[in-house]
């Protein structure tokens, strides 16, 4: 049984601003951004054209592959993402090279003859920015739920029920207990946050004394007996 493609069961209103990568029987490659044409059919259009070359058409309900195309795969989404001068990357945003997805590391250039980005690339070797055919940051809000989340540096914090008086949110580390909490336009600049995976005992309540009881490691965030 073949494996169920992410087209397969989109629906129609859904195709729009997503952006794939397409491989033509003639070994031709067609990377851009997806929009439903008249009917049932969904093309790859040509930035600055009314041209394209459709890839996807609907059967029984579920989208199939035309004919001429051997493979569609969904690069980013523009409900997710969001493109960027290049020269802007930093921690957290995305470069697509070849049609792949890769998430920057080191937003400084490395100094080469040519600018480079640092990236989870197989090798973390840097990538040539050349190379990259679109920057891209995340569309993300500061989250508004209370809880615990880490920021792009890999530092933690917890968003409180209520705001202090100077914000909702406090750094999670011994040094930091003391500190005026931030606020959201301050932790907009830390984007995307990311909540905080537990992998034993209770997720302590925003508030508790966590330094003396959080423990970081390879899995994720543990917590001993005290916080309960």
């Amino acid at each position: 049984m073949s494996e169920k493609q992410w087209y397969e069961d989109v629906p129609r209103d859904e195709f729009e601003g997503k952006h794939v990568r397409a491989v033509m029987d003639s070994g031709a490659v067609v990377e851009g951004r997806l929009s439903l044409w008249i009917g049932d059919r969904v093309a790859i259009c040509f930035v600055g054209s009314d041209e394209g070359i459709t890839v996807l058409f609907s059967k029984d309900g579920s989208f199939r592959l035309t004919e001429a195309v051997q493979s569609v795969d969904l690069v980013w989404d523009e409900r997710d993402w969001e493109r960027i001068d290049a020269r802007n990357l930093r921690c957290g945003d995305a470069v697509v090279v070849d049609g792949v997805l890769y998430e920057v590391t080191k937003a400084s250039l490395v100094h080469t003859d040519y600018p480079c980005v640092g990236t989870d690339a197989l090798g973390r070797n840097p990538i040539d920015l050349r190379l990259v055919s679109c920057a891209l940051r995340r569309r993300a809000q500061v989250p508004a739920k209370p809880g615990f989340y880490r920021d792009t540096l890999g530092e933690f914090w917890a968003r409180a029920v209520k705001s202090t008086d100077d914000g909702p949110w406090r750094s999670v580390e011994p040094d930091a207990l003391d500190q005026p909490a931030k606020s959201d336009k301050y932790m907009s600049n830390l984007m995307p946050l990311t909540p905080v995976h537990f992998v034993d005992g209770r997720a302590p309540e925003p508030g508790d004394e966590l330094a003396s009881v959080m423990r970081v490691t390879s899995k994720g965030v543990t917590f001993t007996t005290e916080a309960a």
